[in-house]
């Protein structure tokens, strides 16, 4: 409610989550089951994390960056599709990496919800139907293609 008593958000920032999630809007979570009409009027809530965004977090600093599962909590709270359409700007990311290194996860989502289907399954898609500033960093931008010279 505190963001609707101050008017809204000014900016939602975003990143594509390895599900396509958007804050943590999961593709998977019974909390956010809606057709796509529907789902764009739910508001904040605590929500299900997917197993993948349990296993993408477990990387993250603030969780040891040793795939730890159990250190990343099963749910969060987050803003819904609302917030993010009722926002007066959208900035949307797609530069994560590893450590600086080459690989990445978001190569193969951004591409998916940047130009796939605009769908509940794919909650940052969403995006493609709103005024969204979007960056794209050239290891994102890169060809998605094997690189044997990198071992396994």
């Amino acid at each position: 409610r505190m963001i609707a008593d101050l008017g809204g958000a000014d900016c939602c920032y975003s990143g594509a989550g390895w599900t396509g999630h958007l804050a943590f809007i999961e593709p998977d979570a019974p909390e956010f089951d809606a057709p796509l009409e529907v789902w764009k009027t739910f508001g904040p809530r605590i929500a299900t994390l997917s197993p993948f965004t349990i296993a993408q977090n477990s990387l993250h600093g603030a969780f040891g960056m040793s795939g730890d599962l159990c250190a990343v909590p099963p749910k969060a709270a987050t803003i819904g599709p609302a917030e993010v359409i009722g926002a007066k700007h959208r900035f949307d990311m797609h530069s994560i990496t590893v450590d600086g290194s080459f690989a990445s996860w978001q190569r193969l989502t951004s591409r998916l919800v940047l130009h796939g289907p605009v769908t509940p399954l794919l909650p940052q898609s969403i995006l493609q139907t709103l005024r969204t500033d979007v960056y794209v960093s050239e290891a994102i931008a890169e060809n998605i293609e094997p690189r044997w010279n990198k071992g396994y």
